[in-house]
Parts: structure tokens; sequence; C-alpha cells
């Protein structure tokens, strides 16, 4: 049985790494403390681990990466920061929402 990291990094970190090279991770899963300190929302997919906080290694590749994401068919939710970090998530028992919003965190 996989778990959630396992299939993050199966479905998109590893062929987006193909695409832009290394993917740092800030955050993944997160416990309700750890969520609540961060300010992250009650219902935030980081607390089922089907949610990572990501960025190239390259800052140059952060468009790519964006475009990348934006059109792979398993994306659920992709949130993207002026700061060059962005929220990917992904949703493993039913349909990605293909939720994309640009410049969402300021």
């Amino acid at each position: 049985m996989e778990n959630n990291s396992d299939i993050y990094r199966a479905r998109h970190q590893l062929p987006a790494r193909q695409v832009v090279g290394p993917i740092l991770i800030n955050s993944g899963f997160r416990n309700e403390d750890v969520n609540r300190h961060v300010g992250g929302v009650r219902n935030s997919q980081h607390l089922l681990g089907h949610a990572a906080d990501i960025r190239p290694r390259d800052p140059q590749q952060f468009q790519r990466l964006v475009d990348f994401l934006k059109a792979h068919n398993l994306t659920d939710q992709l949130l993207t920061a002026r700061s060059g970090w962005l929220h990917i998530s992904w949703n493993p028992f039913g349909n990605p929402r293909h939720d994309v919003r640009i410049g969402y965190y300021k």
C-alpha cells in the first residue's frame, strides 16, 4: 500500500524533476498543531498528507514548474506565491478540481 508521500513523489515530483531539476519541499504533511502555528486553514489538505509547498532549486525554473503542474491531469490545487513557493495538492480518492490560482499568496 502506497502512503500519500509515495503517491506525491510518483505522480507529481518525479515527473516534475525531469522537467525542472531538483525540487525543494518546505512543507508536506502537517499535524493540527503545526498547521495552526503556520496559519493553515482548518480543512488543509496538508492535514491528510495530500499537499506540499514546493519550489524548484533553480528560481529560473519556477514558471516552468508552474506550467508543468497546471497541465498535469492529477493536480487538484495549485496556488502560487510571489516568494517563489507554490502549494500543490492532489486527491487520491476523487477527481482533481484543477483549481489554479496564480499569485494567490502575497
